[in-house]
């Protein structure tokens, strides 16, 4: 027998040895890919102090590896090299199950239980007959309804629970308790401050042509109140210290929302003008009501306390509604908003978010109602934002890619998203509003559609709606 090649076989089996050790640990130490924290973070949160871990994927030290040398090498570099992947495979495990609670299961559309408006004493026995069990009774005083929550009997589904409520005489527009999210996705790098004026949402003020010597000044003051329908707000911002801003007492008892997004919100439309976001209207006055809560972090407002936020601002004849949240249509919202906006009644404007669940996404509520106004984003450009939702429901696109907004405490960040663009026609609808006499919704929405500036395919489309909002004539009025 050829002894260099006897002598042979024991090198090639450690050779073999270590490739089947050594290589899946370095595979297993491999970073992330770049995907994994895009994913983690494209999860609408918006807290101002969120913090990126910089893990090192679970790379092993060169030390972990073993330092063992001569002829018991190379056991110990089995030896070291199995604690070495143990080591890496418990950090790996730890590291995963962080990325796994930011990245998490979707959130829940909604709440499992039924909500129903105006269900009669007999149809409400009927249902609690067959086993429906009764949570909660509440009483919208101003549009004259009331709304019940309902859990399902045992076995059946929430689907089919709901279907047998619409069933009843008095059940018909029942559906689930759904849920809605403010629609802000990202936090912005910088912000574009060329323009003609001085502060750094400048870009976005000119391309609508919004001058402070127009809207909000004194030849075109406004007098029309505005209802704003967000998270909580911090009214004692640096940047909301001039505003005037009533924020009425919560309506949620769950879990108290922040004041990130609903702060945000509010410094681009009533800021300081002297602050580095001065608001579009700084003058005008806000009724502001925090209908979110936050569950195991998920900031989110049921349809039964946005309705009552509805309500809350009706009652003080509010007509002018700030809604920058979105969510899954609704039977019972469809119901609240046919009322709101009747021409008979209270004849309301309301602005909506188109939402920012991407192009294919269906359309969001409550912006897709026929009497809302649904605003999607874009930027300096005139691009629309990538995660905006489309569809023929889109009624405008306004400044909402990379402005200057409040924080929560103090200071301000570059913020996208659209409910970003939604303050920039509601305060566009506040100047029309402002008299002399009361202007029909209809007349004010007719107004801001014919006025755009056409963007994309001619003529109204799915991606722009009548195109990007102008200011142009807005200090005219509406005198017809």
């Amino acid at each position: 027998m050829n002894l260099s090649g006897r002598s042979s076989i024991p090198a090639v089996c450690i050779w073999l040895l270590l490739s089947l050790v050594v290589v899946p640990l370095i595979l297993a130490g491999t970073p992330a890919g770049p995907w994994t924290a895009a994913f983690a973070d494209d999860d609408g949160g918006d807290d101002d102090d969120d913090d990126d871990d910089d893990d090192d994927g679970g790379r092993p030290s060169p030390s972990a590896k073993g330092d063992n040398s001569g002829q018991d090498g190379a056991a110990g570099a089995r030896s070291g090299n199995r604690g070495a992947e143990a080591r890496a495979r418990r950090k790996v495990a730890q590291q995963n199950a962080r990325r796994g609670a930011q990245i998490a299961s979707p959130r829940p559309a909604f709440a499992p239980e039924i909500v129903v408006s105006d269900l009669s004493a007999q149809d409400l026995s009927t249902l609690v007959a067959e086993g429906f069990v009764p949570i909660e009774r509440r009483t919208i005083t101003t549009l004259a309804v009331t709304l019940d929550r309902l859990a399902a009997p045992r076995a059946v589904s929430l689907q089919a629970a709901r279907d047998r409520v619409r069933q009843l005489p008095s059940g018909g527009d029942a559906d689930f308790n759904h849920f809605y999210r403010n629609s802000q996705v990202t936090d912005s790098q910088a912000v574009a401050s060329a323009g003609t004026c001085g502060h750094e949402n400048c870009a976005a003020w000119d391309m609508i042509g919004w001058t402070e010597s127009k809207p909000g000044a004194e030849a075109c003051t406004v007098t029309t109140a505005i209802g704003m329908i967000d998270t909580g707000i911090n009214p004692d911002h640096g940047i909301l210290a001039t505003a005037n801003l009533t924020v009425l007492p919560r309506l949620s008892a769950e879990g108290r929302s922040g004041a990130v997004h609903g702060t945000a919100v509010a410094s681009v439309l009533v800021g300081d003008p002297a602050s580095r976001v001065p608001g579009l209207l700084p003058g005008a006055s806000v009724l502001a009501v925090d209908v979110f809560s936050r569950v195991a972090g998920d900031e989110r407002a049921d349809v039964v306390s946005l309705v009552e936020g509805l309500d809350a601002l009706a009652a003080r004849q509010i007509r002018l509604y700030n809604l920058s949240l979105a969510g899954p249509a609704n039977s019972v919202l469809s119901r609240m908003l046919d009322r709101l906006t009747d021409e008979t009644a209270l004849d309301a404007v309301i602005v909506a978010a188109a939402g920012n669940g991407g192009p294919t996404a269906p359309p969001a509520w409550p912006g897709a109602h026929p009497k809302v106004i649904s605003v999607t984003a874009v930027d300096s450009r005139g691009r629309v934002f990538a995660k905006a939702q489309r569809g023929d429901h889109i009624d405008l696109a306004a400044p909402g890619v990379n402005l200057l907004a409040a924080t929560s405490i103090r200071g301000a960040r570059a913020k996208s998203g659209t409910s970003f663009a939604v303050p920039f026609v509601t305060a566009a609808a506040a100047v029309l509003m402002s008299g002399p006499g009361p202007v029909p919704g209809s007349a004010v929405r007719a107004k801001l559609g014919a006025s755009a500036t056409d963007l994309g395919a001619p003529g109204r489309d799915a991606v722009f709606g009548d195109g990007l909002l102008s200011a142009a004539a807005l200090c005219t009025k509406i005198t017809e």
